[in-house]
């Protein structure tokens, strides 16, 4: 039978360095960031994907307002300063007292320095917190693929920042921490930072980033926690005690006598819920479905992330202790996404702009999975497949943020992060228990 000349020139592509599924969901997530911030562009003109705020960084000017109170020597929860009022936020109300504050101190205490350069002058200064929002990601998209590196144990080209970047700055979520001007992409930064300085050995600088990441919000207490007990698990009391002491002093200190301020509005902010698609919170996933539930889905769905990051912990302290650098990076990166998870998916008003905390953690797993498969979880082909097919729809999940047509401010849209979310746990589940099943490779 006759063969057309062409047909002996074609050779199929060669297999990805980091494995087909690998580059399907690292492909997609790049592709839907641009899809959404393109979308904004379809007729009627004007922002299409999350709700506008003029004039832009609002949420900035609330904590920058508290630095300034701090500066000023008064008490940023209650003081007779007008012009320490917050023009947009003004006050909140918390059993029957006034409170011009509600972030924590430590949020307040970060800020200063911008506040000493700015003073009252609140849009300039969000303009440069903006500006280091964008290097703040750039790095993280930087940790990502050296995490990446260290896991696969895999010289992977730079090149591949690029992708990470544009799966986390055009991830509608983080578009909003940037308009808005939240200080998630900091904690973040911190977060990640501490796990890569963790890995080097750095364990003091390590916590000192993790704690402070905790004092901004308290979404990485329990990432930051589980940081000081491996510490002190492999011995490094020295370095612990350190890197805790000077959290104490330039976090807690300066500021310890607004504490108990802090947490009653800490309170009042913890017991807000808005059943948006901005929420991808526990609460609000159960609330969708069974309304009479959504509290007790929520404490359910807590404490089963709860296990999960508990049994990751496990599966770190074990390649911490004999594993390959290759395995310690995979599972304390997994431990990260875990912690910081469980109390994202806790909190009931969990705004979309908080996923940066997971989504680097997420990218890792996803670009890593053809590897971990083979090296660290001996996984059937088949298994192999069902987790790259399951993952690339958690990750469409998380990454789309909503689902739905409908203006961006309308409670009609599905949180399509909660649900990515809830689906991250039981991937993580499955990965963690069959590790913990199997003897750690060295």
């Amino acid at each position: 039978m006759w063969t057309p000349r062409w047909a002996f020139r074609f050779k199929p592509p060669s297999r990805p360095q980091l494995g087909y599924w690998a580059i399907l969901v690292l492909c997609l997530v790049a592709a839907t960031g641009f899809y959404t911030d393109l979308l904004r562009l379809v007729n009627p003109i004007g922002e299409k994907y999350v709700p506008s705020f003029p004039p832009g960084q609002n949420d900035f000017s609330y904590p920058y307002d508290g630095a300034r109170a701090l500066i000023a020597g008064q008490n940023p929860y209650h003081n007779n300063r007008a012009e320490l009022t917050n023009a947009i936020f003004r006050i909140t109300v918390v059993d029957r007292v006034e409170f011009k504050q509600l972030y924590p101190p430590g949020h307040l205490l970060t800020f200063v320095p911008l506040a000493l350069w700015k003073g009252a002058k609140w849009q300039e200064a969000a303009r440069l917190w903006f500006r280091f929002n964008l290097l703040a990601l750039l790095v993280l998209a930087t940790l990502t693929w050296g995490l990446v590196r260290r896991a696969t144990s895999l010289g992977i080209t730079p090149l591949w920042i690029v992708v990470f970047f544009a799966a986390l700055a055009l991830n509608p979520g983080t578009e909003l921490g940037l308009e808005r001007g939240q200080s998630d992409i900091l904690m973040a930064l911190l977060s990640w930072t501490a796990v890569f300085c963790f890995l080097r050995g750095a364990i003091g600088s390590s916590i000192f980033l993790a704690l402070w990441g905790a004092a901004i919000k308290g979404y990485p207490i329990l990432f930051a926690l589980g940081l000081i007990v491996l510490a002190l698990a492999r011995n490094r009391w020295r370095q612990t005690i350190v890197g805790i002491a000077v959290a104490a002093v330039l976090l807690v200190l300066p500021v310890w006598r607004y504490f108990g301020d802090a947490a009653k509005g800490a309170t009042a902010r913890a017991d807000m819920f808005w059943p948006v698609w901005y929420n991808h919170g526990f609460r609000n996933l159960v609330y969708r479905w069974f309304p009479a539930w959504a509290e007790r889905g929520r404490t359910g769905l807590t404490a089963f992330a709860l296990a999960v990051a508990v049994g990751a912990w496990v599966q770190t302290f074990r390649a911490a202790t004999r594993g390959s650098q290759a395995a310690s990076a995979f599972w304390l990166a997994i431990f990260a996404t875990a912690s910081l998870g469980t109390l994202l998916g806790y909190s009931a008003l969990s705004v979309s702009y908080n996923l940066i905390l997971i989504l680097p953690g997420t990218l890792v797993l996803a670009a890593s999975q053809d590897h971990v498969c083979g090296a660290f979880l001996s996984l059937p082909k088949w298994a192999w497949h069902a987790l790259g097919a399951v993952l690339l729809g958690c990750l469409f999940l998380l990454f789309i943020c909503r689902l739905g047509d409908d203006p961006p401010g309308y409670e009609g849209n599905i949180p399509g992060a909660a649900y990515g979310l809830a689906m991250l746990f039981p991937i993580l589940a499955a990965i963690v228990a069959r590790g913990i099943s199997r003897r750690v490779e060295g």
